[in-house]
């Protein structure tokens, strides 16, 4: 075995590196010599130390047993002789609280004798302060109800003087509303004469005021006319000369009109005699190739040469030559009668 450094506990072996307590007592080897060996040989080395570790349980059991008896022996001494400091103490307290009491009770008795003296000699203050006080109150009290009886007499004396004042006063204001009335009513009188006066004055400046303005009226009216027409003859001027301005483009834009309807009817018959000198050659052409077609093929049957020579439409004319020189002269003798009416428009207008 291995001993440890603690000293108190060893290892079994280097192999299971378990702790072990210490080696039992002697006695705790006579209890293994008291068994039997047909027993104690079976025992193996585990079996060994656990039974060392449940008999070192037993006696730290045992110990601990002793160790409490003696505690609760100690405690039993010690509470007894607690006991009888207690009662020692309990008395002395005693003894000494009656003795407190006895000395605080004798103090109380004087200082409340004190105080009940002084309390007397005050309240008897007191009561006389009170007496005199109830004496001035009820003086004061009298001096109150004689000034209020003065008051009242001089309140009434004042309401007396009052009513015959206001009594006095409505007299006064029936006989000043008497006499205003009387005022009242010749002011009436007077008033209607200024408004009849008035009213006969307004009249006369009224109509002397409409004739005033219906003369001003007329001269306004025949000034404004005046202005009017001549107003009316300076637009008319000018009217006038802007209508013989566009009346001038009207005649050149016409004149210029005439001259390109001219120059396009030339145009137009240049290229209508073209046209009819280019129809003849072509039909000559078509003839002339016809009479070859047929010279040169002459077993065809009618109608096999067409893809030689296709078959030509007809050319359709919209206006004959004579149509076309009959309405140039109709646009001609429009033209010639519009220009001889703008012509006598004109001089007329001069």
């Amino acid at each position: 075995m291995i001993r440890s450094p603690d000293l108190d506990s060893f290892v079994c072996c280097a192999v299971c590196s378990k702790i072990i307590p210490p080696p039992p007592s002697s006695a705790t080897y006579d209890r293994i010599r008291e068994y039997k060996p047909f027993r104690t040989r079976y025992y193996t080395h585990r079996d060994i130390l656990e039974i060392g570790a449940d008999i070192q349980q037993e006696q730290q059991e045992k110990k601990e047993a002793e160790i409490q008896e003696r505690i609760e022996k100690m405690k039993a001494e010690l509470w007894a002789q607690a006991e009888m400091h207690k009662e020692d103490a309990v008395d002395k307290a005693l003894k000494e609280a009656a003795a407190n009491h006895s000395v605080f009770v004798q103090d109380l008795k004087q200082k409340l004798g004190k105080e009940l003296r002084e309390e007397v000699m005050k309240v008897k203050a007191e009561m006389q302060q009170y007496m005199e006080d109830e004496q001035k109150r009820e003086a004061e009290a009298a001096e109150q109800r004689m000034a209020h009886r003065i008051q009242c007499t001089l309140m009434e004396c004042a309401r007396e003087k009052m009513e015959a004042v206001a009594k006095a006063r409505k007299q006064e204001r029936e006989a000043a509303l008497k006499e205003a009335a009387r005022q009242h009513r010749k002011h009436l009188e007077q008033l209607k004469e200024e408004n009849m006066l008035a009213e006969e004055l307004y009249r006369k400046s009224i109509e002397q005021l409409n004739t005033e303005k219906c003369h001003e009226f007329n001269i306004a009216l025949s000034i404004t006319q005046k202005e009017n027409q001549i107003e009316t003859e300076k637009q008319l001027k000018e009217t006038e000369t802007i209508h013989l301005d566009e009346l001038e483009k009207v005649l050149a834009a016409l004149k210029a009109a005439e001259e390109q309807v001219k120059t396009l009817t030339q145009k137009l018959e240049k290229m209508t005699d073209w046209k009819d000198s280019l129809e003849t050659e072509i039909q000559a052409t078509r003839q002339a190739f016809q009479e070859y077609i047929n010279a040169t093929f002459p077993n065809l049957s009618p109608g096999q040469a067409d893809f030689i020579l296709p078959f030509r439409k007809s050319f359709e004319q919209k206006e004959t030559p004579e149509e076309a020189e009959d309405s140039d002269k109709e646009y001609k003798r429009t033209s010639i009668r519009s220009a001889r009416f703008t012509a006598m428009a004109k001089q007329n207008y001069k």
